[in-house]
């Protein structure tokens, strides 16, 4: 029974108390009705609340555990394990489901709303700024509903509304993708009005690297509807030919933590507090056996060997893991300063090659296609420290996707790979990667979880205030599909 409450106390404490990456927030007291106050300090409040509960005990551990793109150890015979019972076997906390919906519309959204409000209302406008919340706002909605579903939208954010309705999912994506469209046509390069350093911990206030993050979200929401949605194919072919994403790793949309108390990335932090340090998760075997297929150079920059173990060795999820054998994740991936990544280079690339991979707006070119999926692993094996020599002859070295059976899996594949630490993002990728049975990897049901379904979303959450909410609708189970996952 210890880990079971020092896990739903570390979900807790993830997703309520670590909401600053830096010392700029004098906002209002109550950071859930933002009234009045400045808009940077609202602004520099949210994205810091934003990628701390993305990296938290809620959205994080479930979401990777859950997407088995880590293993929970079960009950370890070193006892270092997250425990038996975990979200790996599909023993989901309610506190979970709560935490995030709650902290999302409250501390990020609500306050990105306001944020956006005022700085269309001064004098002069700031339309920077309103450009640069509605980018994340937008980023925001889109992993509220990966992650739950239908969601209130078109009426949420309004403190005057006790009952909102919840959109579909279909409709909130396009909405997502309205509000990007807003801020790329209101960005304003030559304009000196805008969120900069130290409120925007993003990319301190250049506006260029804003509008391609921008643009690079949209083909991101693009691609999560594109097989539900085939209108959008031809909107992808349009932006593919303007171009105008991401260009480099210099362009990654991240936020950096520091190894100062009440700065340290979540990852760190929990198991700082609650292992001595020690990490609680192991590596999934569909991450790493995958990778061993290859002799794959970012296995030891993905894992550290168990202590005398002389080789790296997956724990299947949901499994008990012997601690002189099974692997860890790398403390260096876990690190108190390690940066939280929204959105990177070598995932624009992984898109490009699926695009080009299957004609998606575009002639189909399987050449192009096996050069960005190239490309893409190189700047992921660098992403993760492989030297870049290292890098391209791995990257080189991979068989060409015009000789393969199956392409479009092994692009998918190593997409997947590359978010594997990247809890929400990794388990979106798996969903929009096939139809029901067909994704990549092909999970199987986890050691210990229940038979039927694998896990597909967070259920909603049970409160008071979605209960007095006619418009809520009824639970969904956690094998639920949501629209977007065929």
């Amino acid at each position: 029974m210890k880990y079971k409450f020092v896990k739903l106390l570390a979900v807790i404490l993830m997703s309520t108390t670590l909401f600053s990456c830096r010392k700029y927030l004098d906002i209002n007291a109550d950071p859930n009705n933002a009234v009045v106050g400045d808009p940077k300090s609202l602004f520099s409040f949210a994205i810091s609340s934003f990628v701390n509960n993305r990296a938290g005990g809620d959205m994080y551990i479930p979401m990777a555990l859950g997407g088995q793109s880590i293993s929970s150890g079960g009950t370890s015979s070193g006892g270092t394990s997250w425990g038996s019972g975990s979200e790996d076997q599909y023993v989901f906390s309610p506190f979970s489901y709560s935490n995030i919906w709650t902290q999302y519309y409250t501390s990020v959204a609500g306050n990105l709303r306001k944020a956006i409000d005022l700085s269309e209302t001064s004098l002069p406008k700031n339309e920077n700024g309103a450009a640069q919340a509605k980018v994340v706002l937008a980023q925001t909605f889109y992993e509220l509903t990966t992650t739950y579903g239908d969601i209130p939208f078109s009426e949420a954010l309004d403190l005057n509304n006790l009952a909102p309705k919840f959109d579909g999912q279909q409709d909130v994506l396009n909405g997502c993708i309205a509000l990007l469209d807003s801020a790329i046509s209101q960005f304003d390069p030559a304009s000196g009005f805008k969120f900069d350093e130290p409120y925007d911990m993003f990319y301190k206030g250049d506006i260029d690297k804003w509008i391609k993050v921008a643009k690079s979200i949209k083909l991101r929401i693009l691609m999560t509807m594109a097989d539900k949605d085939p209108t959008k194919i031809s909107v992808i072919g349009d932006m593919i030919a303007a171009g105008g994403f991401i260009e480099s790793a210099n362009d990654n949309f991240e936020i950096g933590f520091e190894n100062v108390a009440g700065k340290r990335n979540p990852k760190y932090q929990i198991k700082t507090d609650y292992n001595g340090d020690v990490d609680f998760f192991y590596a999934s075997p569909y991450v790493l056996d995958f990778m061993q297929a290859s002799n794959d150079p970012r296995i030891p920059f993905f894992y550290d060997k168990a202590n005398g173990a002389v080789t790296f060795h997956a724990i299947q999820p949901g499994d008990n893991a012997d601690d002189q054998l099974d692997s860890k994740i790398a403390s260096s991936l876990h690190s108190a300063a390690e940066p939280e990544y929204v959105y990177t280079y070598q995932e624009l690339l992984f898109y490009e090659a699926e695009i080009y991979a299957r004609g998606l707006g575009v002639a189909a070119d399987m050449a192009m296609a096996n050069t960005l999926y190239k490309q893409a692993v190189l700047e992921s094996s660098i992403f993760f420290g492989v030297t870049a020599a290292n890098a391209t002859s791995f990257s080189s070295g991979l068989p060409a996707l015009t000789g393969i059976s199956d392409p479009l899996k092994q692009i998918n594949y190593q997409h997947w790979i590359d978010k594997f630490d990247r809890g929400i993002d990794a388990f979106v990728q798996w969903r929009r990667s096939g139809s029901e049975g067909s994704e990549t990897p092909d999970l199987t049901l986890p050691v210990g979880a229940p038979s039927g379904n694998l896990f597909r979303r967070y259920e909603y959450p049970q409160n008071a205030e979605l209960d007095a909410n006619p418009n809520a609708p009824a639970l969904i189970n956690f094998t639920g599909k949501v629209w977007f996952d065929l």
